[in-house]
């Protein structure tokens, strides 16, 4: 199955119409711009969540964008498009505006429009840091590794990497039944921006894992031309979908510094696969193509 996403940015670059595709954000200025969309049907379900819980993700979704590539979010431009049976206008608005206070973010502009479903567009404006981490920048030889709580403290039994798979297979079997519990990653992703802030910048490259590990090394594959060679056996781990936790790529002889720094913050860094000569290629579709 061929990445769709990656053949509409391809296709766009070739037109020469595009400026700084194919990142979690680009660099404009001062600021790290991100946009990410959150679809009725496509991203969430009603069934699954209450409107704040769902508020709640749509900015996760984005900050985890601005935090990927270093930078502090400041402001934010929200398109919504209101289902016409929808009748509670004011307590979206009540909830995204506490949301976007408690982010410490500013709703600048954006659009409202009325549909036959609940869609989010938001796009974020974070001010850029003393250095910026990309996708790019890996060679031949660097470890590739992904960060997961360790820590009852950090809500290590529901937030851990890879735990994923098993509440959308049973959100999708059971959607008309059963809602997503409250502290999964699925439902709600808790992000350390403190944490990232200090591994950023021991990193030679980083994103976010939103798609999953397996979707996002073919991205990384095409971006740096290198293959990926797997430590750990396949699992749910590579699988996983809606995680944003980092991935990261680091030289070999700063691993031991990357576990320490997140260990820190009781997380772990757990190194999964070493840069080699070659391609990595899709093998699995993605869960909402």
């Amino acid at each position: 199955m061929r990445d769709r996403e990656s053949v509409l940015i391809r296709t766009l670059k070739q037109s020469g119409a595009t400026f700084g595709i194919g990142d979690d954000g680009v660099e404009i200025g001062a600021y790290i711009i991100a946009n990410d969309a959150f679809f009725e049907d496509v991203h969430f379900r009603f069934a699954w969540a209450d409107l704040e819980s769902l508020v709640e993700k749509c900015f996760l979704v984005n900050l985890s964008d601005i935090y990927a590539m270093n930078a502090i979010p400041r402001f934010a431009l929200l398109t919504l498009c209101l289902p016409r049976t929808f009748k509670e206008v004011a307590k979206l608005a009540r909830i995204i505006g506490n949301c976007a206070k408690k982010h410490k973010i500013q709703i600048i502009g954006g659009d409202t429009l009325v549909g036959e479903k609940l869609h989010f567009s938001l796009t974020l404006l974070g001010q850029r840091g003393r250095k910026n981490l990309s996708r790019k920048g890996i060679k031949r030889g660097d470890m590739l590794g992904y960060i997961t709580p360790s820590s009852v403290l950090t809500l290590c039994q529901t937030q851990s990497l890879g735990k994923n798979t098993r509440h959308l297979r049973e959100a999708l079997r059971f959607h008309k039944h059963t809602k997503i519990p409250k502290n999964t990653r699925f439902a709600k992703p808790i992000l350390y921006p403190k944490m990232l802030f200090a591994l950023n910048p021991i990193a030679k490259a980083g994103m976010d894992i939103s798609d999953g590990i397996f979707m996002e090394l073919s991205r990384l594959s095409a971006n740096n031309r290198v293959g990926f060679r797997l430590l750990r056996s396949r699992g749910e781990w590579l699988y996983s979908p809606e995680e944003y936790q980092m991935l990261y790529a680091i030289e070999k002889r700063n691993l031991k510094r990357m576990q320490r720094v997140a260990a820190k913050f009781r997380h772990q860094f757990v190194p999964f696969a070493v840069a080699i000569r070659g391609k990595y290629s899709l093998n699995k579709k993605n869960w909402h193509c």
